[in-house]
């Protein structure tokens, strides 16, 4: 059965265009659509490996105190697998009540329920009523906050001091021509970075091995949902349509990447993220007396840089 939400609000637009979608109509359809799909875009063991060498707290606190907020988590599978594999907090939230549903099942299923946590709601209105969180994940939604300075902004405010951001997204090598209204080059999403106050310590590009496959099983299923209601074949073939051409740019045009952010400016009394700079390959450079006044005192600020190899 199709919930038919309403499209038309804000929720329902950002949703389709996080989905790759011109069209809001398409979102009450997009749990059947996607029905083949648990992990969709962000790959949990991506994840869950940044979450074991960047999170401090992963190492000096008890693992079940760790908190993880997933945001646009989808239907909770990169939630789920880092509750199992870490037995963290996990709190995921979408907006398509269908997910939820799903990742609530999957969290039972996997055995992590009292772990995993999930909620209908927009991210956009419900990360101001959050607090601080160990690790923000960001999975392959867009840019529902706004640009990069933004999204970074907006979420360094519910980062612990020692936490881990982890966004899933694409960018345009800066040798490339090719040009995208929501994909920055490389240059632009540093720069970005850069006046956040944040620092890009370690990023993998995502392996698009199975998109064929995926794609196959989007078609198909959009190609039934036609059958069902044929009064609605343009907007199952202009949903095909774009996605056809979102995986062209994603498999041959852009750059896919998991990427971990920090604060950029470490003080001498906070050793945490002093040994994720250090895990990251970064070496101390310089440490300013009392550059930073912060709860009433002043504190050191350490100058961490990465060094080119040598070696090439």
């Amino acid at each position: 059965m199709v919930k038919m939400i309403d499209f038309e609000d804000t929720l329902g637009k950002s949703i389709a265009t996080a989905m790759d979608s011109t069209d809001a109509a398409i979102v009450p359809f997009l749990p059947y659509i996607l029905q083949d799909f648990w992990e969709m875009g962000t790959s949990s063991e991506i994840v869950i490996d940044f979450v074991e060498r960047y999170c401090a707290n992963v190492e000096t606190r008890h693992a079940t105190s760790v908190q993880i907020i997933d945001l646009g988590c989808g239907k909770g599978a990169v939630s789920v697998k880092l509750a199992v594999a870490l037995k963290c907090q996990c709190f995921g939230i979408d907006g398509i009540p269908e997910f939820i549903d799903t990742a609530k099942e999957k969290a039972t299923e996997y055995g992590v329920d009292t772990l995993c946590r999930f909620e209908v709601g927009d991210i956009r209105e419900k990360i101001h009523e959050l607090g601080k969180f160990d690790v923000i994940i960001l999975g392959a939604v867009g840019q529902v906050f706004g640009n990069y300075h933004t999204t970074l902004t907006t979420l360094s405010e519910h980062l612990s001091p020692e936490g881990i951001i982890i966004i899933d997204d694409a960018y345009i090598d800066d040798a490339s021509t090719f040009q995208h209204p929501s994909i920055l080059p490389r240059r632009e999403l540093l720069k970005q970075i850069g006046q956040a106050e944040m620092e890009l310590i370690d990023e993998k590009t995502n392996s698009v091995a199975d998109s064929a496959k995926e794609f196959e099983n989007l078609q198909k299923r959009c190609r039934e949902l036609i059958a069902k209601y044929p009064e609605k074949t343009s907007l199952f073939e202009d949903y095909i349509k774009n996605q056809t051409t979102e995986y062209d740019v994603l498999d041959n045009k852009v750059i896919c990447s998991t990427m971990v952010f920090i604060f950029s400016r470490p003080f001498s009394i906070n050793r945490a993220s002093q040994r994720v700079l250090e895990k990251a390959g970064f070496a101390l450079e310089a440490q300013l007396k009392n550059a930073i006044y912060k709860n009433g005192e002043y504190m050191d600020e350490l100058i961490y840089v990465k060094r080119r190899n040598e070696n090439g």
